[in-house]
């Protein structure tokens, strides 16, 4: 028993050195990487590779790869299997780029295979030109050259906007036209002759959605202190809420910007405290996006002048209209001194004329001053009205006499008195027959003579009058002249 044990033991000694002189220590030969593709839904990345055409490889190892770093993944435990699908992939962050390697019976490795990467793509959507701006790494196996790929385009219920097709050089593609609030979703797909070679990770976009107002609208412009004020309104609904002033320039048929405000509760003032009021302008309001591009646009309008020209007692008031074919009605404001007072509303044209005459003993400024405002009708009530720049008569100490009157004749021209710009301060007003005979004295400077003497009407003729006013001024101003009672 103790020999055969003695036996056994010197055949093991003995073999022992030529199984260990005898162990495989070759490399397998590598295997060859055939493709690399991203699940555009999921974003795993899918490895396929050639087997090792090596006999004795009994697994296969996946490596993420650098240029200087191979690290390990996962190892398939079978000869047989050759695809793996990597779950934690970075593919849809990145480009990822894998190797693969063989490991025999003796556990040796075999050189890393090739590499391949993943076609990874971003999608950038500029608000400001209305394009999404697509890019994705080049896809890059020599084993396999794409002669195309695809660009899918799909919104966010996986339906499909669009395909187009590019040379497989290509890495970029910008898309416009997109609406609004809506999802877009993005891969690329590289092909050849054979079928699918690779696709991308899916990146989807909403875009945008800064909504600009469906209307903008000037309701008024305003001349005061010298300068202008634009008040406009917009549809509340939209996202915009920025808005630009612009003036009409006809000397290069452009248009300048006049200001810049942002708006709040539908309204937008706009203040031009150096305004030209004196000049006719041509004005409209513009919605202004983040990139300050410009969308809705209001109608035109114009500032408000008034001009006024005096003839006799006469004062003649003509000013424009605020809107080309606009339906507005007019109001007019004079000031004679104690503040404005409305003079006349509800006017539908542009011209209006005042009496002097009528008011001067009112006038206790040195001008006269007179604003029109403009509103249409159909305006909301809490809407402010279109007001015009002032126009300005200077009063003059003027006295003005008429050369005839019909006595009797109604209310117009029955009274013979003379009128006057100013309050006076000593008043003596005569009338005698043409031989000298007196007919009729005041000192009231609001009286004057009716044609009639004692009761008795005046027959139609010629009369002598005469007057001694005294101005504010100091001045004493005598005249005298003839009027004529007409049959």
């Amino acid at each position: 028993m103790n020999l055969l044990k003695t036996i056994l033991t010197l055949v093991c000694v003995l073999l022992l050195p030529m199984a260990m002189t005898g162990q495989d220590e070759l490399q397998p030969l590598s295997p060859r990487l055939d493709m690399v593709t991203v699940d555009p839904v999921t974003g795993f990345a899918v490895i396929r590779w050639l087997p090792s055409a090596s006999q004795d490889v009994g697994s296969y190892v996946v490596y993420n790869y650098s240029e200087t770093t191979a690290l390990a993944i996962d190892t398939v435990r079978s000869p047989y299997i050759t695809e793996y699908t990597h779950t934690a992939s970075a593919a849809r962050y990145q480009s990822v780029t894998y190797v693969v390697a063989a490991v025999d019976s003796s556990l040796n490795v075999s050189p890393l295979s090739n590499p391949l990467s993943t076609v990874w793509l971003s999608a950038v959507n500029d608000e400001c030109t209305g394009s999404i701006t697509v890019a994705w790494t080049p896809y890059k196996n020599e084993y396999h050259p794409a002669t195309g790929q695809v660009l899918h385009i799909t919104d966010g219920s996986g339906t499909i906007i669009d395909e187009p097709t590019l040379p497989p050089s290509e890495t970029s593609y910008i898309f416009t036209g997109y609406e609004p609030d809506t999802e877009y979703c993005f891969h690329v797909t590289f092909f050849d002759g054979g079928g699918l070679l690779s696709s991308s990770n899916m990146v989807c976009v909403t875009t945008g959605s800064e909504v600009p107002p469906e209307w903008v609208t000037i309701d008024a412009i305003v001349v005061e202190k010298g300068g202008l004020t634009v008040i406009a309104g917009y549809d509340q609904a939209a996202d915009i809420g920025n808005f630009r002033l612009q003036r009409y320039n006809p000397a290069n048929s452009s248009w300048d910007e006049a200001g810049y405000e942002a708006g709040s509760s539908g309204r937008i003032i706009f203040t031009i405290p150096a305004a030209d009021t004196a000049t006719i302008n041509l004005y409209r309001a513009a919605a202004v996006n983040s990139c300050g591009l410009e969308s809705t646009l209001s109608g035109p309008a114009r500032n408000m002048a008034a001009e006024a020209s005096v003839t006799g007692t006469h004062i003649y008031l003509k000013w424009n209209r605020p809107k080309a074919g606009g339906a507005e009605l007019f109001t007019v404001w004079r000031d004679t001194g104690d503040g404005p007072e409305e003079v006349a509303t509800s006017l539908s044209d542009t011209l209006w004329s005042d009496d002097y005459s009528r008011f001067a003993m009112e006038v206790t400024s040195s001008a006269i001053v007179y604003r029109v405002a403009a509103k249409d009708p159909s305006a909301l009530p809490d809407l402010p009205a279109h007001r015009s720049a002032a126009a300005v008569i200077i009063t003059t100490e003027s006295i003005y006499m008429p050369n005839a009157f019909t006595p009797g004749r109604g209310i117009e021209n029955a009274i013979f008195k003379p009128e006057f710009s100013f309050l006076p301060g000593g008043y003596d007003f005569r009338i005698y027959t043409r031989n000298g005979a007196l007919l009729f004295s005041t000192t009231d400077h609001g009286e004057g003579w009716d044609g009639t003497h004692n009761g008795a009407s005046m027959p139609p003729g010629v009369y002598l009058w005469s007057l001694r006013i005294s101005k504010p001024s100091g001045h004493t101003e005598v005249m005298s002249g003839t009027v004529t009672i007409l049959p």
